[in-house]
């Protein structure tokens, strides 16, 4: 309920705020696709965390259409989190969480982002106070649909990411960089070396 409340209050107040931030016709398709970036990365994001909230030792058996020396198929059992079953359903529900995000622009540079207006704990995000919020015609309900369109048309890739036996270090440079190309975002490196640039400070 104190959720909901809260969530309740932000929507009023983004009906009351003025049209700020709205973009003219020549920025409109970069401000489009980088909120499709955020949108990305939000998506990834809440995967991650739904997965994170599974029991690890929670198995599904899976059969792999071989045989036995008695002619019978064969199955094993792999973690739930990594069968194509649990990620269709996650992927179907998923982008519900895009309710609880809105578009806004930051105080300090003017840069546009997706904020998560409620965190984790059902307490509004602290960072709201650093942003003011960009009020569209729909109440920010496209953002669910973006999120939508980007499963959609990247369903198998996303399935073979989280199927894969091993998740890539950096998911949402790998799905909206490289794969979705929505985000013009840099690889982590994996060899950056803390002490060196310690030293050169």
């Amino acid at each position: 309920m104190k959720t909901e409340t809260i969530k309740l209050i932000i929507l009023i107040g983004l009906g009351l705020i003025s049209l700020i931030g709205q973009t003219n016709g020549n920025s409109s398709n970069k401000d489009h696709r980088e909120i499709k970036c955020h949108i990305c990365k939000a998506t990834i994001a809440e995967m991650d965390l739904a997965i994170s909230k599974v029991d690890p030792n929670k198995k599904v058996e899976v059969g792999n259409f071989r045989l036995d020396t008695s002619g019978s198929a064969t199955s094993r059992k792999i973690p739930l989190t990594k069968s194509e079953m649990y990620l269709t359903e996650l992927m179907e529900s998923v982008c519900d969480k895009m309710d609880d995000y809105a578009r806004a622009r930051y105080k300090s540079n003017g840069r546009l982002t997706v904020l998560k207006m409620i965190t984790e704990g059902g307490a509004m995000n602290p960072d709201i106070s650093k942003v003011d919020f960009v009020q569209d015609e729909d109440l920010n309900k496209s953002l669910k649909h973006l999120c939508l369109e980007i499963l959609e048309d990247h369903e198998e890739p996303v399935l073979k990411m989280y199927m894969a036996e091993q998740m890539p270090k950096d998911p949402e440079y790998e799905l909206c960089t490289q794969t979705a190309a929505l985000c013009d975002d840099k690889p982590l490196e994996d060899d950056y070396n803390f002490e060196e640039d310690r030293e050169e400070l």
